[in-house]
């Protein structure tokens, strides 16, 4: 008999050969095959049969391997036709994969689009990477050490001079709510600059009519943006060349800009020329010593930014003519690209739109892996576990000679086509959920964003595939590497056996979404601290009306008519609003060692302003008109400032003014509050001066009022107004909607950490559902005996939970001590703080037991109620 490798030689032969050219090779091929491969391997064997053909026949060679791709693409279709059958059998798990990936998936692309949202601001501007902002930072006596976003209008043009890396410069100042007339038409315009006329040369915003080169070189000239432009003209082209009016001063408008963008953190309606300023004031570029608005400096390529660091002290010096400026002031450059984000610890930054903590975002990203870390461990304990359920299938497949490869290549595909639905279906929710979602935090999220940039989309695509296979080979290699004897004579053993690796799995998703529970908990005592501590006075019930000259001449007789109105309880005015970090200026106190200065921050107030607000006195008395010396020469300090000067319940009575009042007419220190934190939260208390001038004009007016029907009130306030305020327009805000904005990044960081929560929670008790389903099926048959043997519901419900709720409590020990000190980083962010109690970590623990308890509960109960016959039958 013909040994059985050539018997599958021949084969092979009849099949390409004719039959007598079979026999003439057939004494060749026996003989060749006892020389060299009888006692082979099967591979051996198998080359054997395939030399023979290649020998014989090579055109054949060629068109095997032809039929071989077409039987790829066979293969392709047979698999995906068992995946489609596989996945329909097993609705409910399938379901939970898919749409734990989906969710994971959808939160992640969310939060995708919130960080680059928020990373995309400036990006716009072509030479960003040499674009830096001049900060300072300030060390006076009697105020806390402080970076601030402002300088001096002397140091932009010094600096071109003095430093050749600096190639140019910038600066942006705040001009204030101005009101603008074109023939009969008049408009407040409120976000009204002053910059040079390098500002569009240095900053890329679009323009829709003239040039960007030239536009402020001129005095009077003036930069609308679109939206401004349309107010006062018919169309924007038609404003340029035009000219609009700003009382007296007419400004010619020299181009009309795009509306700016949401992502710069410079945000205006009009700029004007700084030529306008510097004409009539030509010492205007060497004032030293006043800190009221922003320079930006462009750098060459080249430039270290810490070597031209050092030399700024020295610059100051020789400009200030001062040896000891340098105990007050430290100047640093910070890239334009890190303004948005890198700001959170910078005060007195009134012009940075939007300005947001960029800690959070690492927070964001924290929270998307997490997301997606716990979607995935569900998909790799699903599929594991159901493996238990498919030993029958793994184990026929090998015995009729299904290969490693093909049965992981099976396994693969499942889990790629799975995460693809995901992805598709996690689009889906993002179409609906991203509008909502946006308007919960105050942002514009689009999945436009993946249209217009589709290298992300491919991205997307590209971490999907990455998904599906890391998420599933795992699960493919487990199974595929059962043994079909094995498997077939030990039933299910091979498959239900207790898998290390899916506790750690569990264990894992679990302390993830302890983690985020306790520090969503954490973070909303943090906010709800925030919004509930007496922070010392009222802010609620307060209307905010702006001011110009014509509103502080009618000031009194207007606050007469508005305290005759039922509804309203209170009128005062101040020189700034509370919660905008007041502005410093010097301040000197007479003592028994002499005159002892520093520089506090101070707010012109009315007579009122105390009463109105319910700041609390501690000692003194409040402002009176029956004092001659309370205007401009009677001062009210807070508690921090007392204790700063050593002063205690001593200070009434002290002599105190301003620094430009001479040391022979000292004023006196009235009364001194109770701390209040006329800033956020965010920052501790600082030393403070009020005063009452009346040379001095308020910036806005505060009406208290007392009515539950605000537009009843706001309408007598504008009736009111109208009847003595000639040109300024009635505008108006409410007091804690300011304070609202201060905590805007808190309160977002809350909302999404809270929402990822629940999503997190979601997703893992998917998984625990899931996982329990499978586990009750594999012990449906003890569950049957213990019943029959007497075990009580309580007792089934135990057993198959027990195993569960261990690993959630080992989850609880593991992450409780990291999770800790993140948050109390975290908290460090805040001036005044809650602690973190011992507590929170229990009630997060007992949170996740219960929910853990709840999710497997469905089918442990279930199980334990079944008719131990029907489950003994089942096996």
């Amino acid at each position: 008999m013909i040994p059985n490798p050539p018997q599958i030689a021949l084969k092979f032969l009849r099949w390409f050969c004719r039959e007598d050219y079979v026999e003439e090779v057939e004494g060749d091929l026996i003989e060749v095959y006892e020389h060299q491969y009888e006692k082979s391997h099967k591979k051996a064997k198998v080359k054997f049969c395939w030399s023979v053909l290649r020998y014989f026949r090579p055109e054949f060679i060629k068109s095997f391997k032809t039929n071989q791709s077409l039987s790829s693409i066979a293969m392709f279709r047979s698999n995906l036709k068992i995946t489609f059958r596989v996945l329909s059998k097993s609705k409910l798990m399938t379901s939970i994969n898919i749409f734990s990936l989906t969710i994971g998936i959808a939160a992640c692309i969310a939060i995708y689009l919130f960080i680059e949202d928020e990373s995309s601001f400036d990006h716009q501007h072509t030479k960003k990477e040499n674009i830096y902002r001049l900060n300072e930072i300030q060390n006076f006596t009697g105020t806390k050490e402080q970076k601030v976003a402002l300088s001096m209008p002397g140091m932009g043009p010094a600096m071109l001079n003095d430093f050749p890396e600096v190639l140019s410069f910038t600066r942006f100042w705040p001009s204030g709510k101005r009101l603008f007339s074109k023939d009969e038409t008049r408009h407040t315009i409120d976000k009204f600059y002053t910059v040079d006329s390098t500002f569009l040369r240095l900053f890329n915003f679009p323009l829709i009519a003239g040039s960007s080169g030239s536009a402020l070189d001129e005095p009077n000239s003036i930069v609308l943006t679109e939206e401004t432009a349309l107010k006062f003209f018919s169309n924007a082209e038609k404003a340029l060349g035009n000219s609009i009016s700003m009382g007296e001063e007419v400004y010619k408008v020299t181009a009309v800009l795009e509306n700016v963008p949401e992502n710069s953190h410079l945000q205006f309606n009009a700029l004007r020329s700084m030529s306008t300023i510097t004409m009539e004031n030509p010492d205007f570029n060497d004032q030293w010593g006043s800190n009221f608005l922003n320079t930006y400096l462009f750098l060459a390529s080249d430039v270290d930014i810490a070597k031209l660091e050092s030399k700024f002290d020295d610059f100051m010096i020789r400009h200030t003519e001062d040896p000891e400026i340098t105990n007050f002031y430290e100047l640093y450059l910070q890239p334009l690209n890190e303004v948005h984000l890198g700001s959170a610890d910078v005060e007195h930054d009134y012009n940075n739109y939007r300005k947001f903590d960029g800690k959070y975002l690492s927070t964001f990203s924290l929270v998307g892996v997490f997301i997606l870390v716990i979607a995935s461990i569900n998909f790799m304990n699903l599929s594991t576990a159901r493996a238990s359920q498919r030993w029958k299938e793994i184990g026929v497949r090998k015995a009729i000679g299904a290969q490693k490869i093909q049965l992981f290549n099976q396994f693969i595909l499942e889990s790629i086509m799975l995460a693809f639905v995901a992805m598709i279906l996690a689009f889906f929710i993002d179409l609906i959920a991203l509008p909502l979602l946006s308007n919960l935090i105050g942002r514009e999220l689009s999945l436009f964003y993946f249209i217009q940039n589709p290298q992300y989309l491919a991205l997307v695509f590209t971490i999907t595939l990455a998904l599906g296979l890391l998420a599933g080979l795992y699960p493919s290699l487990y199974m595929t590497a059962f043994k079909a004897v094995n498997v077939l004579k030990a039933n299910n053993k091979q498959g239900s056996n207790k898998s290390v690796l899916r506790s750690g799995l569990v264990i894992l998703q679990f302390g993830l979404a302890l983690a985020m529970i306790v520090s969503t908990l954490i973070v909303l005592q943090q906010l709800n601290f925030m919004k509930n501590k007496d922070i010392g006075f009222d802010k609620d019930q307060i209307i905010l009306v702006d001011m110009n000259g014509e509103a502080n001449d009618k000031f009194e007789v207007m606050k007469k008519e508005l305290l005759d109105l039922s509804s309203v309880s209170g009128v005062t005015a101040s020189g700034q609003r509370i919660g905008n970090n007041f502005h410093q200026w010097g301040f000197k106190v007479k003592t028994d060692t002499g005159i002892y200065n520093m520089t506090p921050s101070n707010v012109l107030v009315e007579y009122d302003y105390l009463d109105v607000y319910n700041i609390k006195l501690r000692v003194g008395r409040t402002f009176s008109k029956d004092f001659a010396t309370d205007d401009g020469l009677a001062y009210i300090i807070n508690e921090t400032l007392a204790k700063e000067l050593a002063l205690g319940e001593n200070a009434v009575g002290t002599p105190a003014a301003h620094s430009w009042y001479p040391d022979d007419s000292l004023g006196t220190i009235i009364g001194v509050t109770e701390d209040f934190n006329f800033n956020s939260l965010h920052h501790k208390v600082n030393t403070l001066s009020m005063v009452v001038h009346s040379e001095w004009n308020f910036d806005e007016m505060s009406v208290k009022i007392k009515s539950e029907n605000i537009k009843e009130v706001v309408a007598q306030i504008e009736n009111i107004w109208n009847r003595h305020i000639d040109e300024w327009p009635f505008d108006y805000s409410f007091l804690d909607e300011h304070f609202a904005e201060l905590y805007s990044s808190d309160n977002q960081m809350s909302a999404v950490v809270g929402i990822m929560t629940v999503l997190a929670i979601l997703i893992a008790c998917m998984g625990l559902f899931g996982l329990s389903s499978i586990m009750v099926v594999q012990k449906v048959k003890e569950v049957g005996i213990r019943k029959t043997l007497g075990a009580s519901t309580f007792q089934i419900t135990y057993l198959l939970s027990k195993n569960f709720l261990l690993l959630v409590i080992i989850a609880f020990v593991i992450v409780s001590p990291v999770t800790y000190v993140l948050l109390k980083d975290w908290l460090q962010n805040f001036a005044f703080h809650v602690n973190i109690n011992l507590t929170i970590f229990i009630l997060g623990a007992i949170i996740s037991l219960l929910i853990a308890l709840l999710t497997i509960s469905f089918h442990t109960v279930k199980a334990s109620q079944r008719n131990p016959v029907d489950a003994l039958r089942y096996q």
